[in-house]
């Protein structure tokens, strides 16, 4: 049977429908100016799966799907990373109860030294108020001869802030919706920045064994503000990814492959990319429902891998990557603990 749409509605969904193809109209000309820093705070299993963020995990990440069918437990999380050899740390605590999700995130450098004003500019004789033939003194340049004055060092932080809130939707028993909003702070010393920004996606099983998720993040863009009046944007994404679950007749594991698709719905942020789609792979082996194997290789064709022991009252994690700048800068550690509140009855 038609149906007819009520006059007085038609230019309410017109503007509505305006709204969601606004930003592909505006982004022609919009890149982000870097890879956004909260993907160090993706749960460390959806990193070790190849930085998964189209299906649900134990835990949620930033930017990622937080669907999920049935009743979700009350659970507290919390991981810590030392990336690249310790210089950059990451702090995320996490939260889940019925619909709702919360992921918290901090991350930054810290004890990075200011040499500002500590060069002791005496000219290549390396003495001071005299006159050197080569014109080194007083020249702002390190010259061979002159040296920095230790106590005039200082040294700052820089670190970025995240908090996002999730709530998801179960339409029937197969399939649930979800939205999520995100505000964001960067904090670099002289400057700052102040964003906001929204994420949706879906949930579906179809099969009692399959797992289908859809993530499309930064809707809308995610706008940041900063105090020099520049504005950055991150444009949309769409991920795109199945789990499959393998039972085994009398053998005590379970075997999860998981494909993920990643598209970037915007030209200019492909060209920055290098393409406009790529895939990663992840495989979860798991044993009696107490230890969890993950294996994965990203988009950049990375390799990580991780491991999660459950039991009664709390999940622990490790993850780790193996990538061309960790062999430089050094390797990347990832640890969290997930406390299940629901078993120590609190509430």
């Amino acid at each position: 049977m038609e149906t007819r749409l009520n006059p007085a509605r038609k230019p309410f969904m017109k503007n509505v429908i305006s709204l969601l193809f606004l930003p592909l109209l505006l982004q022609a000309a919009t890149v982000s100016y870097g890879e956004d820093p909260f993907i160090l705070g993706m749960s460390i299993d959806a990193y070790a799966l190849g930085n998964i963020k189209a299906l649900p995990m134990a835990n949620p990440s930033p930017g990622a799907n937080v669907a999920f069918l049935g009743v979700r437990e009350l659970k507290l999380g919390f991981q810590h990373t030392e990336g690249f050899g310790g210089a950059y740390q990451t702090d995320v605590l996490s939260g889940t109860r019925d619909a709702w999700s919360l992921v918290l995130f901090r991350g930054g450098v810290s004890g990075i030294p200011d040499t500002r004003g500590a060069l002791l500019d005496y000219g290549s004789d390396g003495v001071d108020d005299t006159v050197d033939p080569d014109g080194t003194e007083n020249n702002g340049k390190l010259d061979p001869g002159e040296r920095l004055s230790i106590n005039s060092i200082t040294y700052f932080s820089t670190q970025q802030f995240l908090a996002e809130l999730g709530y998801s939707h179960q339409l029937n028993p197969k399939l649930a919706l979800h939205g999520t909003a995100r505000l964001l702070y960067h904090d670099l010393h002289s400057e700052s920045g102040l964003g906001l920004g929204f994420h949706g996606g879906l949930l579906y099983e179809p099969l009692e064994n399959l797992r289908l998720g859809l993530e499309v993040t930064d809707l809308l863009t995610t706008t940041i503000f900063w105090s020099t009046g520049l504005t950055e944007v991150y444009p949309p994404q769409l991920f795109a990814a199945l789990d499959y679950s393998l039972n085994f007749k009398n053998i005590p594991f379970i075997l999860h492959p998981i494909l993920q698709a990643e598209f970037d719905l915007t030209g200019d942020q492909a060209e920055l990319n290098q393409g406009s789609w790529g895939y990663s792979t992840g495989l979860e082996i798991v044993f009696q429902d107490q230890l969890f194997i993950q294996l994965g290789r990203n988009a950049l064709d990375q390799f990580q891998l991780g491991a999660l022991i459950r039991t009664r009252y709390m999940d622990l994690h490790y993850g780790t990557g193996f990538s061309e700048l960790a062999a430089v800068a050094g390797q990347t550690h990832r640890v969290g603990v997930g406390l299940k509140l629901d078993q120590f009855d609190l509430f």
